[in-house]
Formats: structure tokens, C-alpha cells, sequence
């Protein structure tokens, strides 16, 4: 196997964690309580934030992310069309236009320069970009479109 690769089916799941499942599934809390207030300080204190939100996946949390950054009807939000459902569904959930910037071919990440073309014809609220197959897109090329 190519030693690029990165196996998207893997977890590394340890009796701890085994344990931790079954002790929830067995108490009075399953999506509330005790367990999900210590993981919420705990990511907040890792994160330096004051709080932490837990949600039920990574939708909601787009989501979440979307309205916290104000995102409102009728606005766009620009992302890749190598991605999951949900960076697009979370913007229709807010009633924004999902808007799908076509890939750079070598890395399949954002092609930025298309990124810049999008940019100077929309007036997008949100760069929703998707880090593909472990390799991150061009964060300090997108952050400086987006200061333009």
C-alpha cells in the first residue's frame, strides 16, 4: 500500500473507551449529563475557550458554526464539491446558498485560484473549506482572499 495513504476505516478504540461506552449506555444519561459536562470543560480548557457545545454530529455542528458566524437567508457560502453532504446541508438549514468551487486537481483540495474568481463574483458570507484525504488546504492563501 502506498505509504501516502490514509485509511479512512482505522480506529485505534482502547478498553477505556470501551468501558466508558458501555458504563453510559447503562446509565440514566445517554445523550446528557454527567459524561457529556466533563467532555464540554474538558474540550473547552484543551481549546482556551470559556465553553464548549456538544452536539450530535458533525452537521449540527456546521450548523452551529454557520449561525455563530451569522450566516443568514439568501447569503452564500462557498465550499468544495469534494466533500460531505453536510457543509452544504448546514448552509441550506440556514437558509443560505450552498455555491461549489471547483477543486485543484493535484492536491483535490480548493483550487484557490478559482477561490479568488468566486470570490470577485459573489458576495459570499463564509469560505467553507474542506481539508481532503489528510492534506489541508491552503489556509494562508485562503485567509489572504479573504482579507482582500
Amino acid at each position: 500500500m502506498d505509504s501516502n495513504h490514509i485509511p479512512y476505516g482505522r480506529q485505534n478504540i482502547t478498553q477505556e473507551d470501551l468501558e466508558a461506552v458501555a458504563a453510559t449506555l447503562k446509565s440514566d444519561w445517554l445523550t446528557q449529563g454527567p459524561a457529556i459536562e466533563r467532555f464540554e470543560k474538558a474540550m473547552a480548557e484543551y481549546c482556551g475557550a470559556r465553553y464548549a457545545v456538544a452536539v450530535s454530529n458533525a452537521t449540527a455542528a456546521l450548523h452551529l458554526a454557520y449561525l455563530a458566524a451569522g450566516l443568514k437567508n439568501g447569503e452564500t457560502v462557498l465550499t468544495s464539491p469534494n466533500t460531505f453532504v453536510a457543509t452544504a446541508n448546514a448552509a441550506l438549514y440556514c437558509g443560505a446558498k450552498p455555491a461549489f468551487v471547483d477543486i485543484d486537481s493535484s492536491t483535490l483540495n480548493l483550487d484557490t485560484a478559482k477561490l479568488a474568481s468566486a470570490l470577485a463574483r459573489t458576495k459570499a458570507k463564509i469560505v467553507a473549506p474542506v481539508h481532503f484525504g489528510g492534506l489541508s488546504c491552503d489556509m494562508k492563501e485562503i485567509a489572504r482572499l479573504r482579507d482582500r
